[in-house]
Parts: structure tokens; sequence; C-alpha cells
């Protein structure tokens, strides 16, 4: 990094349509001690590339008209820095109280229940927010 004493490092954000193709499911050989391993499939649509390709070089046209002189676009791959997001979405997999629809005193208060394309920050705050309020449903329905 000594020849580059001056760097910016811009990281961008879009959602992903939502794809059958893409999921979870469990491993048929590998194990661990909690039983079989999750086996991540993801494949970025024509899509999702597409706007991931426009979103670089927008930002690519920015920081060229800030000065940078080389830009560098190492093309991670996707997942790297990610919250899954909108598996079990509030109104189809959930109630608004974030209670599961098909599984009765089942509560999901994680990333899972955001909608779709909530945004590129990240989800922490909203996902705390989100479960405090959950947990106070719960308490209201169950426990009151």
């Amino acid at each position: 990094m000594a020849e580059y004493p001056r760097t910016l490092s811009v990281l961008i954000f879009t959602s992903d349509e939502v794809s059958q193709k893409n999921g979870v499911t469990l491993d048929t050989l590998l194990r661990d001690a909690h039983g079989r391993i999750p086996k991540i499939k993801y494949e970025p649509s024509y899509a999702d590339m597409k706007k991931r390709d426009t979103l670089a070089a927008i930002a690519a046209d920015i920081l060229k008209k800030a000065g940078a002189k080389k830009i560098i676009r190492p093309n991670l791959p996707p997942g790297l820095f990610i919250h899954i997001e909108s598996t079990m979405r509030m109104g189809y997999v959930t109630d608004p109280d974030c209670e599961a629809l098909q599984v009765k005193r089942l509560f999901i208060a994680d990333n899972s229940v955001h909608y779709n394309s909530l945004g590129g920050p990240n989800p922490t705050l909203t996902t705390q927010a989100l479960a405090v309020r959950t947990a106070e449903k719960l308490v209201q329905k169950y426990f009151n």
C-alpha cells in the first residue's frame, strides 16, 4: 500500500430479486455436532448483476470526478459483506406481529422478516427495534 498513500473504498449495496433457485438446504453428507450442515445456494440473476454493474459504474464516475487517477474494482464474491434478509418476509411467512402463519407461538425476530429491498444500510438498528417490538407483541398476546 506504500504506493497508494491516499485510498478510498466504496462499497455498493443493492437488493436481489426473489428467486426460487436460491435457498438453504441441509447437506446430505456433512455434519457437525448439531447435525446436518446448512448448504447455501445463491446465483444472482441477470438483473441483479446489471444493478451491481450500474452502481459500480456510478461509483467509479463519482471517484473520477473527485480526481481519482486509478480505480480498481475487485469484484468480491456476493455475500462477503452480507446481512441476509427477507427469507421469511412479514406478510408472507409471518403476521404483522412476526408470528409465523403456519406455526402458532413461533415468533421470528431477525433480518429474515424484513421486507425485500430494505436498502443498503446496515440493518442492525432496524432488527433490534423489530426484535423489541416482537417481544412486546408476544408478551401482550400470550402472557397478559
